[in-house]
């Protein structure tokens, strides 16, 4: 079984390296809609079984839920991405997966086509894949089995889980995946999302918000 797994900061915490452009709702709005674009992106790509979203926040957890999500709490006492993903794996474990793939909420133009591409790109036995971000980062993450190496996201996570696969001897392989490459932290990649057109509920929120004015693009 592949499990696929998305983890999504509460929402009063979400993207405030964009509050100088956009208002405390208005990025609530974004953390959703583009969770719901990733959601959909992985309920219609071929061999993902299920999807699973990990966060502190209900309203985040009931959205993921009704596009079709196993729902995941995250307890008060865990902090960071990295530990919420190491308590997600735990109840998902109990599913039996044999590959994990995790995708950041944040990168709204992925396909279903890409995502096969990640899987297909997987080792049959033992092996990971990386698709970095722009910034270095790990914008998706697929391990066969799920537990073979630990989670490093965060600030250069990208060479940190190259280092963690080479120090457990775990066949690596890279994709850099043009819609992976730009995940949305600051607001310059918010002007180049909405300068490479797709069709996402992502994308329309942005040109409702009138982002390319606002930018001056």
């Amino acid at each position: 079984m592949i499990s696929a797994l998305v983890p999504a900061k509460a929402l009063d915490q979400a993207k405030e390296r964009l509050a100088e452009l956009l208002t405390e709702h208005e990025r609530r709005s974004l953390s959703l809609v583009m969770l719901s674009d990733v959601l959909r992106a992985l309920g219609a790509a071929r061999g993902v079984d299920r999807a699973f979203v990990v966060s502190p926040d209900q309203d985040i957890l009931r959205d993921a839920e009704r596009l079709g999500a196993d729902p995941i709490a995250q307890p008060a006492s865990l902090s960071g991405i990295n530990e919420a993903l190491k308590h997600a794996l735990r109840v998902i474990s109990l599913e039996e997966p044999t590959v994990l793939l995790v995708v950041l909420a944040d990168v709204p133009a992925v396909t279903p086509a890409e995502i096969e591409s990640i899987l297909a790109a997987l080792p049959h036995d033992l092996g990971a894949v990386i698709c970095p971000s722009r910034a270095e980062g790990t914008s998706a993450l697929a391990i066969r089995p799920p537990d073979v190496i630990d989670f490093r996201f965060g600030v250069d996570s990208y060479a940190q889980h190259q280092r963690e696969a080479s120090a457990r001897g775990v066949p690596l392989e890279t994709l850099r995946i043009e819609s992976l490459l730009n995940d949305v932290d600051e607001p310059e990649d918010l002007g180049y999302l909405i300068t490479h057109a797709a069709e996402t509920a992502t994308h329309r929120l942005l040109a409702e918000l009138r982002i390319v004015e606002r930018l001056k693009i």
